[in-house]
């Protein structure tokens, strides 16, 4: 089996939504900033409490703006297991261990893994480009029938 990478870090995804996210909540914090500073200072109340949760929710906002930016999204394949890492936060990867898996289902939105132990892992892709989402389970579903895993591929229904 050829081992395959798959970067969900997309320069274009983080240069223009990523950015104009940040831009509509630094907006809603300035206006909700603006609200709270005319409406205390109309009660005549002190004012150094709110600056200083406004400076702490400033400080968080671009602490989360940098970890978003900088977050490293990726789905990994070899012989041994598919290693994948969706989260800002989390710093190691998830692992599938392809001799622990008896099924595959891939979904619309997602691939569940069900082990041998009858326990199920599901994997969401909803979240992501629909090109990545096509090449992820691609990858997914030629790896499993190289190994001999049983795959099912699940219909979507409208309800």
């Amino acid at each position: 089996m050829e081992p395959f990478s798959i970067n969900l870090n997309q320069s274009a995804e983080k240069g223009t939504r990523y950015k104009r996210l940040l831009i509509i909540l630094a907006i809603i914090f300035l206006a909700t900033s603006a609200l709270a500073i005319i409406f205390l200072y109309k009660k005549e109340s002190r004012l150094d409490w709110v600056f200083i949760g406004f400076g702490v929710y400033a400080l968080v906002f671009v602490y989360f703006g940098f970890v978003g930016y900088n977050s490293k999204l990726f789905v990994n394949g070899d012989d041994y297991a598919l290693e994948y890492q969706f989260g800002f936060f989390t710093k190691v990867p998830e692992k599938i261990i392809w001799q622990t898996i008896s099924k595959v289902k891939l979904g619309p939105a997602y691939i569940a893994f069900f082990k041998r132990t009858g326990k199920k892992k599901n994997v969401q892709l909803g979240w992501l480009p629909y090109s990545k989402v096509v090449e992820i389970k691609e990858k997914v579903h030629q790896t499993c029938s190289e190994k001999g895993i049983e795959v099912e591929i699940a219909d979507y229904h409208k309800g």
